[in-house]
Order: structure tokens, then sequence, then C-alpha cells
């Protein structure tokens, strides 16, 4: 009897172990070591830029009111890499670059150094790039679930400028010619906040990020806010489609004396993205 219950014993011990080894490490079979993602769609846009080339105090230029789109096409790219179980690094790239048609000025306004005065006719142009890394560590983590703390980085570029032919007061006085009017800088930028994965499906992922910081270097003051929103599903292991809706805002309150860009820019809106899976 001894043997029996024995040998029963180390055949359930042997039974369990060899369920345990069958069972897949994580609910879902999709692989989570690297991550490539493209995307890109139309995205609603809101620019209020300030550019001060002498020195003292200027109201924003709201860039939409000189017929900028406020809607454009934005590329999007981004590489996740998860090393080890709790902790992932993403890096990401977008650029948006929009042009007006052409308007007619319908009141005075201040850019650099030159007022331009109602009845030019004028083209306006913005372009922004932005370059960002990520650090997620799961604080918890499960098969199907994981939250935790997130840390951004990342480079802003932004180029604006106004062209165009008509009465422009300076400093030489007020005079009709063609004029082109531009200033760009790159602002480093940081945030801070969290994010979550949840796979309520074994190949439906649902993630969520939200990042903010402000800070006041100097007279100025800054701030970044970052938060997405997306749902991708994978039809393959290796290959998934979804929709992520994002929302982007860069703000950078200058001193009134100061002669860079500043001022602030919005994005919102969806993307497609097809995404791979390694």
């Amino acid at each position: 009897m001894r043997r029996q219950n024995l040998a029963l014993l180390v055949a359930a011990a042997s039974l369990v172990a060899s369920s345990a080894w069958a069972q897949p490490a994580n609910f879902s079979d999709v692989p989570d070591r690297f991550r490539l993602e493209l995307g890109g769609f139309r995205i609603g846009a809101d620019t209020e830029l300030t550019f001060n080339s002498t020195g003292g105090p200027r109201p924003p230029v709201n860039f939409e009111s000189l017929n900028l789109p406020d809607n454009a096409t934005r590329v999007y790219v981004e590489g996740f890499w998860r090393p080890w179980r709790r902790h992932e690094f993403s890096l990401s790239w977008y650029r948006n670059a929009r042009t007006g048609e052409g308007t007619t000025v319908q009141r005075d306004f201040t850019w650099g150094d030159r007022v331009i005065n109602a009845g030019a006719s004028i083209n306006a142009r913005v372009k922004a790039s932005y370059l960002s890394g990520v650090y997620r560590f799961a604080a918890y983590k499960n098969d199907r679930f994981e939250i935790g703390p997130s840390v951004g980085i990342g480079y802003l570029s932004t180029d604006a400028g106004i062209e165009g032919e008509g009465s422009v007061t300076g400093a030489a006085g007020t005079a009709s010619r063609p004029f082109d009017l531009s200033a760009d800088i790159g602002q480093p930028t940081g945030d801070l906040g969290a994010y979550l994965y949840w796979w309520p499906l074994r190949r439906l992922l649902v993630r969520g990020d939200f990042r903010y910081i402000l800070v006041k270097p100097g007279n100025s003051e800054a701030s970044v806010t970052d938060a997405r929103a997306a749902v991708l599903y994978h039809p393959w292991r290796n290959i998934g489609i979804g929709l992520q809706y994002t929302g982007q805002k860069f703000r950078y309150d200058r001193d009134i004396l100061s002669r860079e860009l500043g001022g602030r820019i919005r994005f919102r809106g969806g993307q497609l993205i097809v995404s791979g899976a390694f």
C-alpha cells in the first residue's frame, strides 16, 4: 500500500508539473519583446505662437485664423523594447507640416519686428516634429494586466513663418513689398505620468498613457501634456492593426523680453496603426 500510495503521489506530481510546463507564460500568445508601429491619420491642430525679435510684449498669433489648415496628415512611428518582464522602453517620432492656401489679412497684427497691416496677402506655415523616448515600469503585473509609472523625455522642433506681399510697418516705416518672416526653435521636453496595458482577449490589447509636467525656467513657464489610448487586434501573432486617439499640448509662455519663438501647439485626433510584434 505504501508503495502504491507513493507511486500515485509521484504520478500526480508529475502530471501537475507537466501541466504547468505546458501552459503558456502569458495569457496572450503575441510576442512582447519588440514591437514596431507605423501609422498616420488626419489630426486636428490648434496653434497660437508669439515671435518677438526686438523685445517687448507681443500678443499671440492664431495661425488657424490665417487660413492655416486645422487638420493635417501626421506620420507616426514608434518602437518598443521590453528587456525585462517589468521594464519597457519606447522611442517615437512624428512630423506635422501645414501650409495655408493664402488669405487677406483682416486686421493689423505683429509678427517678429514687423506689423503686418490689414489688406496684405499672406501664406502662413507651421512645421513641427517631435522625437520622444519613454520608460515604463510595471509596478503591478500579471498575465493579462499591468500598470505603473512612466517617464518621458523628448525634443520638439518647431518652424513657423508668414510670407506674402502687402503693407508692412517696420523700423524704416510703412512700405508695400514682399516679405518672409520666419522663426524656428528646438526645445527639449520631459514629463511624468502612468500607463496601463490590458489583454481582455488573447489577441486584443487595450492600452493607455498619460504624462504631464509644468516647469518655470527663469521668468517663463512651460508645460507638456501627452495622452493617448489605443485598441490593437492581432489577426496574426506578429501582425496587429488598431486605432489610437492621441492628444498632445506643448506650451511655452516666455518672458516678455524674450526674442525666441513661444506660445502653444496642440494636436488631437485619431490614428490608424499597423503593428509588428516579435
